[in-house]
């Protein structure tokens, strides 16, 4: 077997194509060891096979072909070169968050649109255990429930460039909800005057929807919603249930025609609850 061999054979050993290893000699990355000058043939050494296998481990994470001469051509010391490659680390871990992100976005539309599944026909009240749930607040001068759809619109606009000053993936953006203080909802005076959004686990936060028992009722509009309050309220009594927290108005679902007018969304509503032990409501 020949260790020197034409460029068509060298690019076959290596699974590379001749196309490439006539560009890295252009660029002065890899040169043949000669060429022919009657035929022009290019001849490659077999032991040239490892600087080939370096430069396809340095493509991986994306290095630039200038990057990778520069590498492995470095003899000054190591000093150089490990600024380019710690400073290269560097990217492909924020690549790494960044996809880690959109996998939690991912899975969080998931999530809603299993819910909508199961749930869209829904009429009972269920309480489920829910997780502590990191959340972003924001508050806002009019009562959402005396909003019109305009006007909810104009206050998303403003929440979401707040979302983005936050450095928070804009994709958090698809399950946003509302707060009502625990004395309002027992009243039934029914404001809430604040925007949420469930914020991923790697930002820094300052606020929490607690764990515990929660009963969850849902509905498909805040039109709807509204009406519901008083029903959830009351199917709480009933069932002997004592609310210990603040009303949650969660949309866990939208799917948008590009020529709707007006969102279509479902929406979980959720209290924290506890078994009640006196006979009176509070």
């Amino acid at each position: 077997m020949f260790s020197k061999m034409k460029i068509g054979h060298f690019a076959k050993y290596n699974n590379i194509s001749v196309q490439t290893l006539r560009y890295y000699e252009q660029i002065d990355l890899l040169h043949p060891v000669s060429i022919d000058e009657a035929s022009n043939y290019r001849y490659y050494h077999i032991n040239q096979s490892a600087a080939v296998d370096n430069i396809q481990f340095l493509k991986q994470f994306n290095f630039s072909l200038e990057e990778i001469k520069h590498i492995m051509n470095e003899t000054e010391g190591l000093a150089e070169l490990s600024q380019t490659v710690e400073k290269k680390k560097e990217e492909l871990l924020e690549q790494r968050k960044i996809l880690d992100q959109q996998l939690e976005d991912i899975d969080s539309f998931q999530a809603g649109a299993l819910i909508f599944q199961e749930k869209q026909n829904q009429t009972e009240i269920e309480v489920a255990h829910f997780p502590a749930r990191p959340i972003l607040t924001y508050s806002i001068d009019k009562n959402i429930y005396e909003m019109t759809d305009e006007e909810y619109e104009f206050y998303l606009r403003a929440f979401k460039n707040h979302v983005s000053q936050q450095k928070i993936p804009i994709g958090r953006f698809n399950r946003v909800g509302t707060i009502m203080p625990r004395k309002q909802f027992l009243a039934e005076e029914f404001v809430s005057k604040e925007l949420f959004i469930f914020t991923p686990n790697s930002f820094k936060h300052t606020e929490c929807l607690k764990s515990g028992l929660y009963a969850t009722f849902y509905c498909h509009s805040f039109k709807e919603e509204l009406p519901a309050l008083s029903q959830f309220k009351d199917a709480l009594q009933e069932q002997n249930y004592q609310i210990v927290g603040d009303y949650v108005c969660e949309v866990v679902y939208e799917k948008n025609k590009t020529d709707a007018m007006n969102r279509t969304m479902f929406i979980r509503m959720q209290i924290p609850v506890k078994k009640r032990t006196e006979n009176m409501w509070r």
